[in-house]
């Protein structure tokens, strides 16, 4: 997949077939559409394209902070899985300010030469959202560009799928319903960064994730099977600040994989999270702890007995 930043000397592409929104988590909806942009740009031998943007438009707009579910890199990933040939990375301050008709005409038609676009069926373009699946396909027609609305996709109770209701579902620890919004398990992704070697010196190595920038669920030890480089294995990991070894640390995600030996400093590693089991709390002693760990890991065993991780 090609990846694109801003505009400026794009590189021609093939009767781009364009979808454009934050896709933030690529979750049920958004995998709807992508497969319907792949099929669309397939059926005329174009390339999908995906126009999105590397900050969140209420953090342009209002000033509000919003973690993503996943990073921009994580995010071009899931579009390169789903058969998207480019990606558009475009920064949301440079286009707040134009009109729907406005981006019709400069970012698709003149800036990548699309004249096909695929809509959510819920999505809108352009300044104060003028732009939406009621009025955007006749904008388009005056500009000669197609524009089709995908199709709609609804949670087990009817509502529509968003990343807002993710994100709060995660932040609470409503692992099940983020899951069954965004269609696989909720994971954290980030790179394995030095630790204090507090746990290999009580004998229990752990993964220290960098987890910062994206939306955490609550504190506590949980149950997550682990991949990374083509591997996979079961685990159990603590996020959190590590209170029996002092006050005031940061927000970190330590796994330990029985069994799996080797350096991973600076790798990219994926936690998906199956199920948190236990608050994390201060321990009075080290051997209390080391206790507690053995516990954590029968647990694990026999979820991994029963196939849950």
């Amino acid at each position: 997949m090609r990846r694109i930043e801003g505009l400026e000397g794009a590189p021609a592409l093939r009767d781009p077939v364009c979808a454009v929104g934050v896709f933030d988590g690529v979750h049920r909806g958004h995998r709807q559409l992508l497969y319907e942009l792949h099929l669309w740009a397939s059926s005329i031998e174009g390339d999908a394209c995906v126009v999105t943007f590397s900050n969140h438009p209420l953090q342009v707009l209002r000033g509000i902070e919003v973690p993503p579910i996943l990073s921009i890199e994580n995010r071009l990933l899931e579009f390169e899985r789903h058969s998207i040939e480019a990606a558009v990375v475009l920064d949301f301050a440079a286009v707040k300010d134009l009109g729907a008709e406005q981006f019709l005409q400069t970012v698709l038609l003149e800036g990548l030469g699309c004249r096909r676009l695929l809509l959510g069926f819920d999505s809108h373009l352009g300044r104060n959202r003028e732009g939406g699946p009621d009025n955007l396909p006749a904008m388009g027609k005056a500009l000669g560009i197609e524009v089709r609305i995908a199709s709609p996709v609804l949670d087990k109770s009817g509502a529509k799928i968003g990343s807002s209701a993710i994100r709060n579902a995660i932040r609470v620890g409503d692992l099940a319903a983020a899951a069954n919004m965004l269609g696989r398990p909720v994971a954290l992704r980030g790179h394995v960064v030095h630790g204090d070697g507090r746990g290999t010196g009580i004998g229990v190595a752990t993964a220290n994730l960098d987890v910062g920038g994206q939306v955490l669920p609550p504190d506590g030890v949980y149950l997550v099977r682990v991949f990374h480089d083509g591997r996979t294995a079961p685990a159990v990991a603590n996020l959190g600040t590590r209170p029996t070894f002092g006050p005031g640390g940061a927000r970190v995600l330590e796994i330990h994989v029985p069994g799996w030996t080797g350096e991973l400093y600076g790798d990219a590693l994926e936690a998906r999270l199956v199920r948190w089991i236990r608050e994390e709390r201060e321990f009075e002693s080290t051997a209390a702890l080391k206790e507690q760990i053995a516990r954590d890991l029968e647990v694990l065993s026999q979820a991994v007995e029963a196939g849950e991780v």
